[in-house]
């Protein structure tokens, strides 16, 4: 009975190893092209970062156990707990410079088109997919000291035919209505 539980215990594994290497991999490929995988709409659904890690979590994890189960050797397992550690603190303190993100939505004129702002240490742009499966990356903002002014309304949208949108914002805290940055986004 033992022997099968370890059998069943390697084969879940095994899949679990391969499906997390393969979701992680279509998501380097998706965000090369500027498409983010997510679920649900932001801010209240996951963000591609939570997933991005849940996967890298996943991937660790089986694979520890995938490497203690087939080869038997603690020093083995020691060096795959040991990058293992690394590269999920790596990606940890990633995901928690993204966790205090400012979400801005709004829709085009007609209801169509939805868009987020995702305010970090800078804004990028996003237009959201009607599954809300997926998010594509349009535009980056900068401002002075990390200034969020989308979050505090400090920003104008423009819409002009045939989908451009052009957004104008404030880029200094200490001038919140002197909208002197402007963005122009073609979305679909």
């Amino acid at each position: 009975m033992f022997g099968l539980l370890n059998t069943r215990n390697f084969q879940l594994s095994f899949v679990c190893f391969i499906f997390s290497i393969s979701i992680l991999l279509l998501m380097l490929f998706l965000s090369m092209k500027g498409i983010y995988l997510q679920i649900g709409f932001p801010p209240a659904g996951i963000p591609h970062y939570l997933l991005k890690w849940f996967f890298i979590f996943s991937t660790c994890i089986s694979g520890i156990y995938l490497i203690h189960s087939k080869f038997r050797n603690k020093g083995d397992t020691a060096i795959a707990v040991f990058f293992s550690f690394f590269i999920l603190a790596f990606t940890f303190v990633n995901g928690l410079l993204s966790s205090d993100a400012k979400y801005t939505t709004f829709s085009s004129p007609n209801n169509q088109e939805n868009f987020v702002v995702v305010e970090t240490y800078h804004g990028e742009i996003y237009q959201l997919s009607n599954t809300r499966l997926f998010m594509k990356h349009l535009a980056d903002t900068s401002t002075d000291d990390v200034y969020k002014p989308f979050s505090k309304g400090e920003y104008q949208l423009k819409w002009n035919e045939p989908n451009k949108l052009v957004i104008r914002y404030a880029s200094d805290y200490m001038k919140p209505h002197d909208y002197n940055q402007e963005v122009t986004v073609e979305y679909k």
